[in-house]
């Protein structure tokens, strides 16, 4: 199954780790016709298991933060961790204890009769694959209070400038693309024994961004912005300095077959 991620909304910048040269994500565990089915963890391939083999007791958080939390746990167990639940009533601080649980088998249910299911989000790993989805017209949010960004040129190739985004697919290849070029940018975390690297979960393209063709100046406004965390909506309205218009968000797909 494909999914937008839309799992973790958080302004903080998060690196999803790349695994022989796609990223890890996660997924909702199950998904009905009402969409997300909450509850704890469960496999229904394994005997009904809901055992986790770790518990961890995240405090001063929101549910957004929590389950960035919690997934990021997950991400450090490498690939012990197959998935993760976290509960929280979505005040602004909780203190349940035992409120994020770490799977070694992938969920792929939930346990949604159990009583305070409702607060329990589960999530089972999946890969980052190389196609989008879009999110809506505007800027993204969600997606780190830092982002890389690419210029549209017009001109010869100079040390800043080896060619121009004309595109949204030539930004979408630039986000698949990142590994290649990960030294470059601000959201790249090397490897470790754990966590492969990081990859572009989605991207804002921006059309109609260079100048009338008498303008004397060469260069284009940027106009391909490349998120190190996957975008969680999107915003029309303009503000002070800045209107939308013409903005376009995508986020990266996981896969969670």
């Amino acid at each position: 199954m494909l999914f937008r991620l839309t799992v973790l909304t958080t302004l903080m910048v998060n690196n999803i780790y790349l695994v022989d040269g796609s990223g890890q994500c996660f997924c909702p565990a199950k998904v009905n016709s009402n969409g997300v089915v909450a509850g704890e963890c469960k496999n229904s391939n394994e005997g009904g298991s809901s055992k986790a083999y770790a518990k961890f007791t995240i405090v001063n958080t929101n549910r957004a933060t929590g389950q960035h939390r919690c997934s990021q746990l997950c991400e450090d167990e490498g690939n012990t961790c197959q998935g993760w639940a976290f509960r929280d009533d979505n005040i602004t601080l909780s203190t349940d204890e035992n409120n994020c649980h770490l799977y070694d088998y992938t969920p792929d249910t939930t346990k949604k009769n159990k009583e305070n299911a409702e607060n329990w989000l589960c999530q089972q790993k999946g890969t980052l694959v190389d196609t989008f989805s879009f999110l809506g017209d505007g800027v993204c949010q969600g997606g780190g209070s830092s982002y890389t960004q690419v210029r549209a040129y017009s001109g010869p190739s100079d040390s800043q400038n080896d060619g121009k985004i004309e595109s949204v697919e030539e930004c979408k290849e630039f986000c698949m693309n990142n590994v290649e070029i990960e030294d470059e940018y601000f959201f790249y975390e090397p490897p470790t024994p754990n966590k492969p690297g990081s990859a572009c979960e989605g991207f804002n393209f921006i059309t109609e961004k260079c100048g009338p063709s008498n303008n004397l100046r060469d260069r284009c406004s940027t106009n391909c912005f490349l998120y190190g965390t996957e975008p969680t909506g999107n915003r029309t309205r303009a503000s002070r300095r800045q209107n939308y218009d013409n903005y376009s968000c995508y986020t990266r797909d996981c896969s969670c077959d």
